[in-house]
């Protein structure tokens, strides 16, 4: 099933919002294991830092070896940083970000240039390899700041896919 159709409206204009996908309900090594599965297809973009409790200061991810791992562990606080070069089947997704957090992940998305109908399907094609690798996994799409309202059009087209 072709999501675009369902979905688009969520995609295609940039509001200056950053809208969320919730990867919930997972348990910590769940958490380590969605997180190192998603950095063995990209890198890390830019140069983000997280808080090192150890530490007590930020300190840059890349100097980090293992960050959900150092997370789940209490280490390093909840952190967030953009991906580059996430490729799924050879298409190049529009910049995600993905967040670490208690319970599960996030990623979010500017709506806008770069999401079509060929990118728009690969994400699907990604978030159904991360509901295969935890298949009690609730993904869901929210827009910012509206987590207890999960939009039901996405919900009901990845359920579809």
């Amino acid at each position: 099933m072709n999501p675009w159709p369902q979905v688009k409206h969520l995609f295609e204009v940039d509001d200056g919002m950053l809208p969320d996908i919730y990867v919930e309900n997972l348990a910590n090594e769940e958490i380590v294991s969605i997180y190192e599965w998603v950095m063995s297809q990209c890198a890390v973009a830019h140069s983000p830092t997280l808080w090192s409790r150890e530490q007590q200061m930020d300190i840059p991810i890349q100097d980090v070896q293992y960050p959900a791992r150092q997370f789940i562990e209490g280490k390093v606080d909840t952190f967030r940083h953009c991906l580059a070069g996430l490729k799924i089947e050879g298409i190049l997704l529009p910049e995600l970000s993905v967040s670490v957090e208690e319970g599960g992940v996030s990623f979010d998305y500017r709506p806008g240039e770069g999401w079509n109908e060929e990118t728009v399907f690969a994400l699907f094609k990604f978030l159904r390899a991360l509901k295969e690798r935890v298949p009690r996994a609730r993904i869901f799409q929210a827009d910012e700041g509206c987590y207890s309202s999960p939009n039901s059009e996405f919900s009901e087209a990845l359920a579809r896919f």
